[in-house]
């Protein structure tokens, strides 16, 4: 091997090198998850459920002063959830071709940490904070995407109107609209304050000293500095039908009268970066007429669909339990143990052969100069000869 080749080779290796470590920067590879992560902790119906979900859900509903066996009934409650909507969506019929769920998996991640998280590694630090696998966060992606495909499946089975009118008609009489102001006790927020915060704002409302709009904008000053925390609540307010809110606001929404304002309302609920926390709410019952239902009818037209799969899955619900296994009866639902992130096999994989190739570059460099040194030699040895001669 010449010098030149032995350069070449030098240098695609250390291409080689730098192609590996860029991959390795990318951004939502999947983590591979813990043995730990992926121990059975139960069934709900046919399908098994990992203790991965029953520590996140676990650490995302206890609350202060809950006991053992209201964060059990909690947890039972919500573990059937994904469970639920994959069934439902196995009687319905949806269609999803196995790569090209994984691809959007995949974009679902991608989008997640760019709109939410801007890198990899801020990712990764909220899956630690939140209690979360990377494992886990795709289950969940999966399932929302499937869970989309529902209106179409069961429009195919004929279970969603298309009639205008009859539309028209089911929304009058199922539907409710709001407008809420809402405080959520959320990073080092005190769960007190934001109480009074929400009661001074009901006070405010009934006694005409503000209005919702004026609270929903941050145009009035409570006590503690509270400013509503739904900043996605729509000009027109929420619509929906029941099924579509946390219980607790429905059951609230539903008993008002047009106009009327409820009692501060308090539930877990889920705010746009996916953490659980309990949320404080007043909520005002608006009109939702004809006029109304027929000038936003396309938009209506969804939640009407997003309604009619709502109901379906609560009827999915309402047939499946939780049933844990004995290795879930023997944990403190109190205190378990973290499950780590996930590995990212794939870069230590990267790694240790960027190791080996560096090593073996090093070894290349040495013998390269070897190889140079050995056949400039000769020459240096002739030169020096020739100049002895010439002394003479």
């Amino acid at each position: 091997m010449n010098g030149k080749r032995s350069l070449r080779l030098l240098g695609l290796c250390l291409a080689f090198i730098f192609s590996l470590s860029l991959l390795t920067g990318c951004k939502s590879r999947p983590l591979t998850p813990h043995k730990d992560a992926l121990r059975e902790v139960g069934k709900v119906g046919d399908y098994a459920v990992y203790y991965e979900e029953l520590y996140f859900l676990a650490k995302s509903y206890r609350t202060e002063g809950m006991s053992s066996e209201e964060l059990w009934e909690t947890v039972n409650e919500n573990i059937v959830t994904n469970y639920a909507i994959l069934t439902l969506c196995e009687q319905a019929g949806v269609q999803y071709d196995d790569k090209q769920l994984d691809d959007d998996v995949q974009s679902f991640i991608d989008s997640a940490i760019e709109s939410n998280f801007g890198d990899r590694g801020t990712y990764i630090d909220d899956l630690k904070l939140s209690g979360r696998t990377d494992h886990y966060a795709r289950f969940n992606a999966k399932v929302s995407l499937l869970y989309d495909k529902l209106p179409l499946a069961l429009a195919e089975k004929g279970e969603i109107l298309t009639d205008e009118q009859a539309v028209c008609d089911y929304i009058e009489k199922n539907f409710v609209r709001t407008w809420h102001f809402m405080l959520a006790d959320n990073g080092s927020d005190s769960a007190v304050e934001n109480l009074a915060d929400a009661a001074e704002a009901l006070e405010a409302l009934r006694s005409g000293s503000t209005t919702m709009y004026k609270l929903i904008g941050g145009k009035y000053s409570l006590k503690n500095g509270g400013i509503n925390e739904d900043v996605l609540i729509p000009a027109e307010g929420y619509t929906f039908a029941r099924g579509s809110m946390e219980k607790a606001y429905e059951e609230a929404a539903f008993g008002l009268a047009v106009e009327e304002y409820s009692e501060v309302i308090t539930c877990k609920s889920e705010l746009p970066s996916g953490e659980y926390v309990d949320c404080h709410y007043v909520i005002q019952r608006l009109p939702l007429d004809s006029d109304f239902i027929k000038a936003n009818y396309s938009k209506l037209y969804d939640s009407y669909t997003d309604a009619v799969v709502a109901q379906r899955f609560e009827e999915v619900r309402s047939e499946l339990e939780f049933v844990p296994n004995d290795f879930a009866k023997s944990l403190d639902i109190m205190s378990l143990e973290p499950v780590s992130v996930g590995t990212d096999v794939f870069t230590i994989a990267v790694i240790c052969v960027i190791g080996v190739i560096a090593i073996g570059s090093a070894v290349t460099v040495l013998l390269v100069i070897r190889h140079i040194k050995k056949k400039s030699a000769p020459k240096d040895k002739k030169a020096l000869s020739s100049g002895k001669n010439g002394a003479k």
